[in-house]
C-alpha cells in the first residue's frame, strides 16, 4: 500500500491492532486488513484458553492466574517483617562453641583437643623415635668384631640348630665332573660361602629336602637316572622350592641368558668356558636378590 500523504511505499506487516506506519513520513495509518487480522488474533488468543471439557473443575496446568489476583507479598531483606519470618525458621544443629579462641582438633564425638597439645603428643614421638635410634646405633657392632653376637642368644630365647645354620647363606653344588666341581667348591669356600656337593640329580633332591639352600649351582648334562632338566622341573614345580634360583654352570652349548631360562628353565647361565670367577660373582648377585 501507499501513504496517502507522502506516497510513500510501505511493505511493513500491520501490528496486532491493524495499523502500519510509513516509513518517509512516520504517520500511523490504518491497514486494510485491520479487521482480519484482529478477528485471527481473536481466534488464536480464543485457542489459548482453558479447555473446560478435559478440564471441568478447572484445573488446567497451562492457564494463568486469572487478572486481578494478587501476589504474595516478599518481605524486603533487613526489614522487621524479614527479621521476624527469619525467626520461625528452626536453626540447624551447631556445634557447642569454645569459650576460648584456642584453636581445637576433634579427635572422638566427644573429645575436643587443642591444637598446641596435639604438637606436644607429636613432638613427644619424634623425641622417642630419635631416643630409640640412638639406642639402636649405639648397640650395633662393627663386623668381625663379634663374630658370634647372635640376638636370641643374647636374649636367651631357645633356637634350634637348624634355625642357626640358616643364618647364613649355602649352596647346592649338583656336578658329576669331579675336576670342575672340586674348582667350584674352591671359589665358594675362597668367599666364605657355606656349600654342600653332590653328584647326581637323586641325591640333589635328597639334598634340597633335607635343608633347602639359598642358591643351586648345577650342570645341565649330568650322568645318571635322572637328567639335570628333571631336576629343573621337579624344583619349580615343588611351591617350597620355586623360588631357590638356579644357576647352569654348564659345558652344554647354551647360546644366551634367554635360552637358558625360556628352554632350559634356569634363571641364570654360566659356561664353564668362563671360568668359576664369573660362576661365584653369579652366586653373590643372586645373594643380594634374595
Amino acid at each position: 500500500m501507499k501513504c496517502p500523504r507522502c506516497q510513500s511505499s510501505i511493505t511493513a506487516s500491520p501490528d496486532p491492532e491493524g495499523f502500519v506506519r510509513c516509513p518517509g513520513c512516520g504517520a500511523r495509518l490504518r491497514s486494510r486488513s485491520a479487521p482480519a487480522t484482529l478477528g485471527a488474533l481473536q481466534e488464536r488468543m480464543g485457542r489459548l484458553d482453558p479447555d473446560t471439557e478435559r478440564f471441568p473443575d478447572a484445573t488446567n496446568p497451562n492457564a494463568t492466574l486469572p487478572p486481578g489476583t494478587p501476589l504474595p507479598r516478599i518481605p524486603r531483606p533487613g526489614s522487621p517483617e524479614a527479621r521476624a519470618a527469619l525467626a520461625e525458621v528452626p536453626a540447624p544443629s551447631r556445634p557447642r562453641p569454645v569459650s576460648d579462641d584456642t584453636p581445637r582438633v576433634m579427635r572422638g564425638p566427644r573429645e575436643v583437643v587443642s591444637l598446641e597439645a596435639l604438637m606436644a603428643e607429636v613432638k613427644a614421638l619424634r623425641h622417642s623415635q630419635e631416643e630409640m635410634l640412638a639406642l639402636l646405633r649405639a648397640g650395633s657392632f662393627p663386623a668381625g668384631e663379634r663374630p658370634g653376637f647372635d640376638v636370641a642368644q643374647e636374649l636367651g630365647l631357645p633356637v634350634t640348630p637348624t634355625v642357626r645354620a640358616r643364618q647364613r647363606k649355602s649352596v647346592l653344588v649338583v656336578d658329576d665332573d669331579p675336576e670342575t666341581r672340586q674348582q667350584t667348591e674352591a671359589a665358594l669356600d675362597s668367599a666364605e660361602i657355606p656349600f654342600r656337593s653332590v653328584a647326581d640329580g637323586r641325591t640333589a633332591l635328597a639334598a634340597i629336602a633335607d635343608d633347602k639352600p639359598d642358591v643351586i649351582v648345577m650342570e645341565l648334562d649330568i650322568a645318571g637316572a635322572m637328567a639335570g632338566k628333571d631336576v629343573i622341573d621337579l624344583v619349580k614345580a615343588t611351591m617350597q622350592w620355586v623360588d631357590v634360583p638356579i644357576i647352569l654352570y654348564t659345558r652344554a652349548p647354551i647360546t644366551s641368558q634367554r635360552e637358558a631360562r625360556t628352554v632350559h628353565g634356569a634363571d641364570d647361565f654360566v659356561s664353564k668356558q668362563d671360568g668359576a670367577e664369573l660362576m661365584l660373582a653369579r652366586v653373590v648377585m643372586q645373594f643380594r636378590h634374595g
